[in-house]
């Protein structure tokens, strides 16, 4: 639990924010950094192979998307049970999220195995033709992957648990043994390294399937010992499902949820679009995402500290407290990817001959990665003030925000500038920027409204029966 003193000055408000971002911050970029390293292998096999990939994980990211309704509930509400010091809640919190996710993954992995093929035709409406390379190795990749959920989800929840008491040490654990494991996996599998077999796009996707699996184990087997201030009981009376607490956890989930599938679902429109202009313009695409994927991590990682310590504050019933910590985490955030965007844009030509030596590629890539670089500082405003929102539990106006930026801000202006005008990739990403814009107002303007602070689900000193 976080220190939760009214009389905090600046510099210790500040000390806090770090002291649970900086686990955050390098566990996300450690995640982003196996992600370039994945394209990097599977850039060696081709302009296919990538395409084939960055299209699967587009998809999956639709579907993770969806399973927030219970990472996002856990954490928001075992964040606001521990500030109101009900550490009896918080844990039947996270037995009745693990025991639900449990049943939806097994659900989504049958879902996924079965169709892995007609959704990533669907993804290629748009193409003249369909690229059949491209089709049937992101296949082979989704049902691996998909599969693979059934500890993937899990393993989600476990961390969003964690964060929520405000223990993001243990999270980065994981993470970096997980990475690792995906890592060397990855190189093994897909080059056929020693006794392993050459598996291509294949090996990258059982190289995450294994880390998952691994993940997954450790974090169970650190909440079943109680390692840390959870603990998870196997008896049928903490697995047992509770109506109330099920309803809280999707009652704050689904909104965020539905936030998510809504950014995700115009990402993948997005992404049809793109393929419509060719294998290498998606390829391109791919370059770009992953390589502003490492900054805008650091983002993330501050969203989550504002998370656990405006639902905690809340929990104490500090509204004060939590406005400061949700102020202070955004300005602290822009400051270091202002620091880290400079040198990315000065240096964007070495950042692009990490992807790829295609003078082709290389052409497209420069001016659109350039734009990215420069909107990261805001984007990370958002993206704190947003995960601000949902420690409070205000995951309704994060979803309706969403949804005009997503649908009614970036896509259509990609078809205008993108289509109409003829800009090509070039528009699709000018209209990201002005998305962005959008949406940062938007969440500044709620955020300062303070009608955030009145819905949290739980109450201090509101004990579970």
């Amino acid at each position: 639990m976080v220190d939760l003193a009214e009389n905090k000055t600046p510099r210790e408000i500040r000390r806090s924010i770090f002291n649970l971002a900086w686990p955050a911050v390098l566990r996300m970029f450690l995640q982003s950094i196996v992600g370039v390293i994945d394209v990097i292998m599977i850039g060696s096999l081709g302009a296919t192979a990538i395409a084939a990939v960055d299209m699967s994980n587009r998809l999956i990211m639709v579907i993770i998307g969806a399973m927030t309704a219970l990472t996002i509930g856990a954490t928001a509400l075992v964040a606001q049970s521990i500030g109101a010091k009900d550490k009896k809640k918080a844990n039947k919190i996270m037995a009745n999220s693990l025991v639900t996710g449990v049943f939806l993954a097994i659900i989504l992995a049958i879902l996924g195995v079965v169709f892995s093929s007609d959704f990533l035709k669907a993804m290629m409406v748009l193409m003249e033709e369909v690229d059949n390379n491209v089709l049937t190795q992101g296949s082979i990749y989704l049902k691996i992957v998909f599969a693979s959920m059934v500890f993937g989800l899990p393993m989600m929840i476990i961390n969003a648990v964690l964060q929520g008491i405000g223990d993001m040490k243990t999270p980065l654990y994981i993470m970096l043994i997980t990475n690792v494991c995906n890592t060397v996996f990855n190189y093994l599998l897909i080059f056929g390294i020693g006794v392993f077999p050459e598996l291509g796009v294949a090996g990258a996707a059982l190289g995450t399937a294994f880390s998952r699996v691994v993940g997954t184990i450790i974090g169970f087997s650190i909440l079943v010992k109680g390692k840390t201030d959870m603990k998870l009981s196997l008896d049928k009376a903490t697995l047992k499902l509770e109506r109330d607490i099920i309803k809280d956890i999707f009652g704050i989930g689904v909104p965020a949820a539905i936030e998510q599938l809504v950014r995700q679902s115009s990402q993948i429109v997005y992404t049809l679009l793109v393929a419509g202009l060719g294998t290498i313009t998606i390829a391109v695409n791919a370059i770009v995402m992953n390589a502003q994927m490492v900054p805008i991590m650091i983002g993330f990682g501050f969203s989550t500290a504002a998370t656990t310590l405006v639902g905690q504050s809340l929990g104490a019933d500090k509204k004060d407290l939590a406005k400061k910590y949700g102020r202070e985490t955004a300005y602290l955030s822009m400051l270091l990817m202002i620091v880290i965007s400079i040198p990315m844009f000065i240096w964007v030509d070495a950042i692009i001959g990490l992807f790829t030596s295609n003078p082709e590629v290389i052409t497209l890539v420069k001016p659109v990665l350039k734009i990215m670089i420069f909107i990261q500082p805001i984007f990370s405003i958002m993206m704190v003030l947003t995960g601000a929102l949902r420690g409070a539990g205000d995951t309704k106006w994060t979803m309706y925000i969403a949804v005009i930026g997503n649908w009614m801000t970036r896509l259509a202006l990609s078809l205008v500038l993108g289509y109409s005008l003829g800009y090509g990739l070039l528009g699709f990403w000018l209209a990201m920027g002005i998305d962005v814009l959008v949406r940062t107002g938007l969440i500044i303007w709620r955020y300062s409204s303070d009608r955030w602070q009145d819905l949290q689900r739980v109450k201090a000193n509101r004990k579970v029966a």
